[in-house]
């Protein structure tokens, strides 16, 4: 995410495993990371647009993680509280006000849980449709070119696609 000046957040820039100019100092490395980078839509040795692909993964990815968790978290709960109570509750003889008591709680574990969920998946879909999984993974291929091992990248940047590099 650049500034609205075009600069990048100082710890976007942290998250580059490697500059370009490391990059440039492998050699027949640059026309392979210049075809990656065609493919994809990025220049992967332009480090301010790199970082600032780097930040937007990072960024997405733990907002569609802890969406997920906390909706899968809130539902639990509120699904358990649906079943015990439809299942146990005549609502014909009990009164309105108990009823209202009992399942307001209910219905707004449901609803938090619900939106958390709807909320997480849209995330993933901007994080599809954005196109930054194909640049990050673009990335993983000039890491992978560069000689880096997967094994070393942080959680955060470790390929979710099935694909496996170094």
């Amino acid at each position: 995410m650049s500034g609205a000046d075009g600069t990048v957040p100082e710890e976007a820039l942290g998250l580059l495993q490697v500059t370009a100019a490391q990059l440039e100092t492998v050699p027949g490395l640059t026309e392979t990371v210049r075809t990656i980078g065609d493919d994809t839509g990025i220049d992967y040795l332009a480090d301010p647009e790199v970082a600032a692909m780097l930040h937007r993964h990072r960024r997405l990815l733990g907002r569609m993680n802890s969406r997920g968790a906390w909706g899968g978290v809130v539902l639990g709960p509120g699904a358990a509280g649906a079943w015990f109570l439809t299942g146990t509750t005549d609502r014909a003889t009990s009164d309105a006000v108990v009823q209202l008591i009992l399942f307001t709680p209910v219905v707004l574990l449901l609803s938090i849980g619900v939106y958390l969920l709807t909320r997480a998946f849209w995330f993933r879909h901007v994080w599809l449709r954005s196109g930054t999984r194909d640049q990050v993974n673009g990335y993983l291929q000039v890491l992978s070119a560069a000689g880096l091992p997967h094994h070393g990248l942080p959680a955060w940047l470790k390929p979710v696609t099935g694909k496996r590099w170094r």
